[in-house]
Formats: structure tokens, C-alpha cells, sequence
């Protein structure tokens, strides 16, 4: 039988050792490999995003802490000692109003109620300026558990589409010379004030405008001068009204009115007999070819129906109102009718 001396035993843990070693050495080489492969791709990865125009947000969601690219910090104003003084100040920089959607829009990503995470909002830059980004990202790392410990992503600057968008919305819902709301805008409001009065069984009014008197500045200083006619007066017809009710101008120089909500018709009569008091003022206007013009005036003719009394729809209550109207205009100008029945005949 073969028996170990003690330089036997010494021999094997010596190569024992040396094979940990190099065993050691191996592993740790393509660990460094690794760790640099890792390193070099999020730097391309990095470098990608931000060659795109791209702001990047790398988060830690197990210390809750965020780190920003430079790309970022330029976007919006911010230099290394504000990212490093405030690791959680990027959320504090997201508007407040778009805040509470943007953590719902995060943690139905996070939960895997969905499988993206995209969200527009606005962020207050260092000078406290705005500007909207499409926010997205992803998870780029779980524990053994497979909850998110580490999530990146980019912001995009998407404040002139914003604005565009915004101005196009206003081109639709308003109208240009009043900046009034136009005939779509007040009959979706009506729609949604009709819906609410009769869930809440409310009483709410139409009132129909037309301007007497109107035609003749037009063909007598032209329709530069009109313009300003029409301005003025709607001034004057937002400051007969709460904050609630809505001024529209259908065209030409026709407006309505909703108030959304009355407890009489008396309500909506007082209303109107204000409107009419402040149109009938005289307008002053810069100048007509140089010579001012102190002593323009205009009157108002209304019609007014109301919910539900002259009409449960929308467009009984536009008819009967513009039918009120006329009778007004009928009667002599420079005066509201509320509608009743005997107009029919």
C-alpha cells in the first residue's frame, strides 16, 4: 500500500493552492470582463441616447436615489451640483398638476399592470420656465425576489409640438378675433351643462345676442373698425358674467351665453338686462383715419330660453333662444325677451 509522507502532503496543497489561485484568477478576469463589458455598453447606450437629443435618468429605486446625464442637466438648466446636492430633486422639477399621473403612469409600470412606461408632462427648469418631455423607460434590473431595483430612461423636449398642438386646439375651440369660444366649444359645454342639470335636476339658460345697429359701422368706417366694435363688446359681455358661465361668439356679430346654473328664470333676466345697459355705452376707439372716434354705438337685441321649461335638448334650446331674439329685435332693439309659446304663432 502507498502511504503520504509529509513532503507528499505538502507537494498536493501546494498545487492545490496554486490551482485556487489560477482558479481564482480566471474568475475574476472575466469578472473585471464583464464588469467592463457592462460598463462600456451603458456608456454606448449613453452615448446613443444623448447623440439622439435625449436627456437620460438612471434610478435607484432600492436607495430612491436618480443620477442625470449631461444631456439632462443642459435641457433644463441644472449643472453637476444641483444633481449632486438634490439626488431626488428631479422629482420636485415635475410640474405639480401633471405629478400625481406621472406616479400612477410609474408604479402601474412598475406592478406590471402595464408593460410600458410613456408619459407626457411638464418639467420647471432651473430659471422656472416650463417644458413639456415624453418621459420613458424601463426596468434594467430585478433582485432574486424579481422586484425592480433599477430602472433608466430618457426625456424627450416635446414643448414646441406642445405648443403647436396647444395653438391648433385654440384655432378649433376659439374664435380668432375674440379669442371667445366658438360655436363647437359652446355646444360641447352646453352638452355637458344640459347633462349635469338634468342628473342634478338644475335649472341653466341660453342666451342669444345679436347687435343692432352693428351694419352700419361696418359700411361706414369698414371692417377694420367693426373688428374693434366686436372686441370692445365682447369685453363688456364677459364682465356681465361669472367666472362659470361661457361667452361665445357664433359669427358675425352673434354671441350666446350659457349660465350653467340658475335657481330662476329672473336670474337669467337680470343677466341680460345688464348685458344690454353695458352694450348700449357709447365705444371709444383709437382713431378712424386719424380723427378719434368717441361716439360709436351699438345695441343688443337677446333672446333667452331655459332648461327645462323651453327645451330639454340642445338644439330646442338654440332655436327657441334665437326665436326670443328676434322678438326682441321686433319689439324695437336694445332689449332681452325671454321666450314663451306665443312666438310659435
Amino acid at each position: 500500500m502507498q502511504t503520504f509522507t509529509d513532503t507528499h502532503i505538502v507537494g498536493i496543497s501546494l498545487g492545490l493552492s496554486v490551482a485556487l489561485v489560477l482558479l481564482f484568477v480566471v474568475f475574476y478576469a472575466r469578472y473585471v470582463a464583464n464588469v467592463k463589458k457592462q460598463m462600456a455598453s451603458e456608456e454606448l447606450w449613453r452615448f446613443a441616447l444623448e447623440g439622439a437629443g435625449d436627456g437620460v435618468w438612471d434610478w435607484d429605486l432600492v436607495n430612491d436615489t436618480a443620477r442625470t446625464s449631461d444631456r439632462y442637466k443642459e435641457m433644463f438648466g441644472f449643472n453637476n451640483e444641483d444633481s449632486e446636492a438634490n439626488q431626488d430633486l428631479w422629482r420636485n422639477r415635475i410640474h405639480p398638476e401633471d405629478l400625481p399621473s406621472m406616479t400612477t403612469a410609474v408604479n402601474n409600470y412598475l406592478t406590471g399592470k402595464t408593460e410600458k412606461y410613456i408619459h407626457e408632462h411638464r418639467i420647471i427648469c432651473k430659471d422656472q420656465s416650463i417644458k413639456w418631455v415624453l418621459s420613458r423607460g424601463m426596468i434594467v434590473h430585478r433582485d432574486r425576489y424579481e422586484k425592480p431595483t433599477r430602472m433608466v430612461g430618457t426625456h424627450t423636449d416635446i414643448t414646441d409640438r406642445k405648443l403647436l398642438q396647444n395653438k391648433l386646439e385654440n384655432l378649433a375651440h376659439f374664435d380668432s378675433l375674440c379669442n371667445l369660444p366658438n360655436r363647437t366649444l359652446f355646444s360641447d359645454r352646453l352638452k355637458l351643462a344640459l347633462a349635469y342639470a338634468k342628473r342634478e335636476k338644475k335649472m341653466l339658460a341660453v342666451l342669444f345676442i345679436d347687435l343692432d345697429q352693428f351694419k352700419e359701422i361696418n359700411d361706414l368706417y369698414g371692417h377694420e373698425t367693426g373688428d374693434m366694435v366686436l372686441q370692445a363688446t365682447s369685453l363688456r359681455l364677459i364682465s356681465c358674467v361669472r367666472g362659470s358661465d361661457t361667452v361665445a361668439r357664433m359669427g358675425g356679430d352673434e354671441f350666446t351665453i350659457l349660465l350653467p346654473i340658475i335657481d330662476h328664470e329672473q336670474d337669467a333676466i337680470l343677466v341680460a338686462n345688464k348685458i344690454v345697459e353695458a352694450v348700449v355705452k357709447p365705444i371709444q376707439l383709437e382713431n378712424f383715419k386719424d380723427i378719434p372716434l368717441t361716439n360709436l354705438h351699438v345695441s343688443s337685441s337677446i333672446g333667452i330660453s331655459i332648461y327645462p321649461q323651453h327645451g330639454k335638448d340642445e338644439k330646442l334650446l338654440m332655436i327657441n333662444a334665437d326665436m326670443a331674439m328676434y322678438q326682441a329685435k321686433h319689439n324695437g332693439k336694445n332689449q332681452s325677451k325671454i321666450f314663451n309659446s306665443s312666438m310659435l304663432n
